[in-house]
């Protein structure tokens, strides 16, 4: 996974999540942005990022 997929999966997540608040679902809204930042933090923390050679 490099650097660029998981900030468009971010990015796609956050786009998620402001559609849900936008239309009055705020549990799911602020489900979804505590899940994007707790996949990232994992994945950054476990090193999954390889470098590609």
């Amino acid at each position: 996974m490099s650097e660029t997929l998981l900030t468009r999966l971010l990015l796609a997540v956050g786009l998620l999540a402001g559609l849900m608040l936008g239309t009055g679902n705020i549990a799911a809204g602020i489900a979804l942005a505590v899940l994007a930042g707790a996949a990232t933090w994992l994945i950054r923390s476990q090193n999954l990022f390889r470098p590609h050679c």
